[in-house]
């Protein structure tokens, strides 16, 4: 469970305050807010916007799904201002 709250504040989310077990959040602006919560040796991923819920009992796995979050919100963010600006005024 240590393991899991390390990868997660090192990848940028909080704690959520005033939760019986760990909950962790990180809000991006393509994505949405991604929870994490944190049980017995298993993370579950909430990402509430896009209708994603995965169980990782691995951090290294949850840590690439994340990279591969933030990778596509990337790419999604990149798309929008490509798109703006190509649009003209």
């Amino acid at each position: 469970m240590q393991m899991f709250s390390r990868m997660l504040r090192r990848q940028g989310f909080y704690r959520v305050k005033g939760q019986d077990q760990p909950v962790y959040m990180k809000h991006h602006v393509g994505i949405g807010g991604i929870y994490v919560r944190i049980a017995d040796k298993k993370a579950l991923v909430t990402v509430r916007d896009l209708g994603i819920e995965e169980e990782f009992t691995r951090v290294k796995r949850l840590e690439n799904f994340i990279a591969s979050l933030d990778e596509e919100a990337y790419r999604q963010k990149c798309f929008i201002v490509n798109k703006m600006r190509t649009g003209g005024s």
